[in-house]
């Protein structure tokens, strides 16, 4: 009994394969018209050999039926392939096709066995042929579908027996051959099915993964709001709406005051967990114009959409810092924060978030150093932090940029071996003006303005300079601008000063960040391989925080990976950082890449990362930035510390 509901159950459609009831119904539906249409031509043909020989009942009449109903059913799946089919849609669909695919054989089959009875042996021949070529494309065009495809063979063969027992010799003898064609045919249906199923397995796994990745690069882990990502991704997306429809859109970017405090009294555990709370408080103020985003840290964003006036911010940041302000209880007590809102309104037509992002930071800023707690429009009088961006770009414009730009060095230190392999050039613009602007502030500039080349270029040839000197195994890791990567005249400049400086281009290894390749991938992909051919070395900076990391890891002639700061910070208290920073160290080494540890602080975070795998760290704990006269006795302080197992390595 068991084995006989087994094989019945080959007929029938299982209701438990949703991805496959999905993919084999489209498969159908694109099929479908041309076997219908097939169907319809060689029953025209049919009747075509047989007029005047057979009564019309047998001849016109069932041809008709037969045409209108394939038309009928070409037309509702040629419908079907139009629209987003459910897997619920999709079973019910392919039973109704199941039962049709055995009524619509038995019924030609009977219609062959009546026309049987006119004509010569022609017609006969003709009508025998028929019946093979009509199940036979049943079998063919239906070969998604196991059940109906093994029907049709099971048709096939019972037809051809009952030509054997009924028949002479000759008929007999293409009874058999028929059978043979089934049973042949069958086998394929099995191998088909196999093949098509594991297919839409390795599909239906593949979009599982997509959907994985995507969550985690649109998602914060730590609150289940969108991230940084998807906030600008938003925000860009209502700019260029807003200015075709006339709408409004307004950004604000929130900061919890007393979030500190929390954390260094309770901990990190009880700051997460506070962070957890403040997300599920700003989940409620979500709606179609309203969205909300976790940018880092205790920063939060939002993004007000819609016609002008539906939801001033001057009312809405208030709802939301009342909100937010309620007391919290955690594990170890009850909390209170508050929290300091920004927002700037963008101007008519504006569709690059950039400035409208400053203009919202700017009465951030403001409104935390005069008015925590509150919100903040941004006006004219906030302009003034705007303002100090162009005295940036005019020193930039104006300075002695030999002179002024300096580079430091941080080592980058492989702990299992004890030894430094490489150091990473980072910069410094001293200004006899403007006293000392950071990388993060002067970099920024430079790019609007399109001064970064000439600060690449001397900043490239100052951190060359001192290589030559230092032990050939240790390199230098140089950071490339967005700018830098997608000029299309990079890799001659680069190879020009690689040359000049007499470094062998396979000790410099050039790093990138995820977000510098999104504005022309395909250029900054060719910089990247050109680099390569010269023997330079390709790091990819920041895995993990960027547009989609796993796209551009396989897609880029890579070397090395490193993990961004911010896993490594919380990889002490964060289990899913713990478990993220596992996962990179175990894909590097399944690509052959090597991985490094960015933002290494602590001995704890040492032994960690060793325990996970990772061998080649940098942060503080090692070394703090340093001039680049210092790294000789730096070298050899290190040199005699590995030496010396009881002494210190922090520097």
């Amino acid at each position: 009994m068991r084995y006989l509901r087994s094989l019945l159950g080959l007929f029938l459609i299982a209701p438990d394969r949703p991805d496959l009831h999905v993919a084999q119904l489209k498969s159908v539906c694109r099929q479908a018209p041309l076997f219908y249409g097939v169907i319809a031509l060689n029953a025209a043909l049919l009747v075509y050999t047989h007029a005047g020989v057979a009564p019309a009942h047998l001849t016109y009449v069932p041809m008709g039926l037969l045409t209108i109903g394939c038309v009928i059913r070409s037309l509702s799946y040629h419908r079907l392939s139009k629209l987003e089919i459910d897997a619920r849609v999709a079973y019910r669909h392919l039973r109704i096709l199941n039962g049709m695919v055995g009524c619509l054989l038995l019924l030609l089959l009977l219609w062959c066995f009546a026309l049987m009875g006119y004509g010569d042996v022609y017609t006969h021949m003709h009508v025998m042929f028929f019946v093979a070529f009509g199940i036979m494309a049943c079998v063919f065009g239906l070969l998604h579908v196991r059940s109906a495809a093994l029907m049709a063979a099971a048709i096939a063969v019972a037809s051809s027996l009952y030509l054997f027992a009924t028949g002479n010799g000759t008929v007999r003898a293409i009874a058999i051959a028929f059978i043979a064609l089934a049973l042949t045919t069958t086998y394929l249906i099995f191998v088909y099915h196999r093949v098509f199923t594991s297919l839409v397995q390795q599909t239906s796994e593949l979009r599982r993964l997509n959907d994985d990745n995507l969550r985690l690069a649109n998602v914060d882990l730590l609150t289940d709001l969108p991230n940084r990502r998807s906030f600008f991704a938003r925000l860009q997306a209502d700019l260029r709406e807003a200015a075709g429809r006339g709408h409004e859109v307004q950004v604000g970017l929130i900061d919890l005051d007393g979030f500190k405090q929390v954390n260094d009294t309770y901990g990190h555990p009880a700051g997460d967990a506070l962070l957890r709370r403040i997300g599920r408080r700003l989940k409620v103020f979500r709606s179609e114009t309203v969205f909300l985003a976790r940018l880092g840290g205790d920063e939060f964003g939002i993004v007000i959409s819609g016609p002008p006036g539906s939801m001033p911010a001057a009312k809405f940041g208030p709802s939301v810092t009342a909100a937010l302000s309620r007391p919290i209880r955690l594990a170890k007590g009850t909390v209170q924060i508050g929290s300091t809102i920004g927002f700037a309104a963008a101007h008519p037509h504006e569709i690059e978030p950039d400035r409208l992002i400053e203009r919202a930071d700017s009465a951030l800023y403001h409104a935390k150093a005069n008015a925590r707690g509150t919100t903040l429009l941004f006006s004219q009088d906030l302009d003034r932090t705007l303002r100090r961006r162009d005295l940036i770009e005019q020193g930039l414009r104006q300075a002695d940029l030999e002179t002024e730009l300096i580079v430091l060095m941080q080592p980058l230190v492989n702990v299992a071996q004890g030894r430094v392999v490489a150091f990473e050039a980072l910069a410094r613009w001293h200004s006899p003006h403007l006293g000392t602007i950071s990388p993060g502030e002067f970099i920024a500039v430079a790019e609007g303005a399109d001064l970064i080349q000439p600060i690449t270029e001397i900043l490239l040839a100052k951190a060359l300079a001192p290589v030559s000197d230092w032990p050939y195994e240790i390199g230098l890791s140089f950071n490339l601008s967005a700018r830098d990567i997608t000029s299309p005249h990079l890799v001659r400049r680069m190879a020009r000063i690689i040359t000049e400086s007499r470094v062998a281009p396979e000790r410099i290894t050039f790093e990138v960040t995820e977000t510098a390749l999104i504005s022309d991938f395909d250029q900054a992909k060719a910089n990247l391989e050109d680099l390569k051919t010269i023997g330079c070395r390709i790091a990819l900076d920041d895995f993990g925080t960027g547009f989609s990391s796993l796209s551009y890891v396989h897609r880029l002639p890579l070397d090395r990976l490193k993990i961004d700061r911010s896993f490594t910070s919380e990889i002490e208290t964060v289990p899913v950082c713990r478990d993220i920073v596992g996962t990179m160290l175990v894909m590097s080494r399944n690509l052959g890449l090597a991985c490094v540890a960015e933002g290494v602080e602590s001995a704890a975070q040492v032994a960690l990362l060793r325990a996970l795998g990772c061998d080649t760290m940098q942060g503080y704990f090692f070394a703090k930035p340093m001039p680049i006269e210092l790294v000789a006795g730096f070298l050899e302080g290190f040199s005699d510390a590995a030496a010396d197992p009881g002494t210190a390595r922090a520097a």
